[in-house]
């Protein structure tokens, strides 16, 4: 048997099925020694078992027979088949569905619409961030700019650009920088 710190484990039994249990009396935190040199800042001795270097309640410790282990692992392998099989894993098809369903979502959060079209309303847009609001813009922090679903005529000084998913974001749907500024570097400064 190893030793798992500075104290042997200490053997308490055998099971009928072989396994040998032991009790494991180190401190978890300093390995039984009761001090390290590493705490010097602080006194050296552990916290947790005031320099005893013992735990309040051992660790029980068990060492498995093979033939007992290979017992256990198929219980464990008839267990998760029945999960499985109650459970059934998505087909891919549901997987793309969950995906693209997802991808949307994330499209709608930066204000594109679902088909992944959308509107940069660009210039002077302070003054008139509150109606870009309400027509469903969304301020995007990298293009210093109001991404809407549609275009929102009225503003003052506001100019707009027709944009999508395919030419702004990268895979995972979020805006993507070297493509926002390589594309829109010079109408938006």
């Amino acid at each position: 048997m190893g030793t798992y710190g500075c104290h042997e484990l200490e053997y308490v039994r055998t099971d009928r099925n072989g396994t040998k249990i032991f009790h494991d009396n180190n401190c978890p935190r300093c390995a039984g020694y009761g001090f390290l040199e590493k705490w010097a800042n602080t006194g050296k001795v552990c916290f947790e078992c005031g320099g005893t270097g013992l735990r309040p309640r051992p660790k029980v410790v068990k060492f498995y027979t093979d033939e007992y282990r290979a017992k256990l692992d198929a219980r464990k392998a008839a267990r998760d088949a029945k999960i499985l099989a109650d459970n059934p894993p998505p087909t891919e098809v549901e997987l793309q569905a969950r995906a693209r369903e997802a991808m949307m979502t994330i499209w709608e959060n930066q204000g594109f619409s679902r088909n992944g079209s959308g509107f940069i309303h660009y210039g002077n847009t302070y003054p008139n961030r509150d109606a870009l609001r309400k027509g469903g813009g969304r301020w995007c922090q990298f293009l210093k700019a109001y991404i809407a679903p549609a275009p929102i005529s009225g503003l003052c000084g506001v100019k707009i650009r027709q944009t999508s998913t395919d030419e702004l974001c990268n895979a995972n749907g979020y805006i993507d920088l070297d493509k926002a500024f390589g594309m829109f570097c010079d109408e938006l400064t």
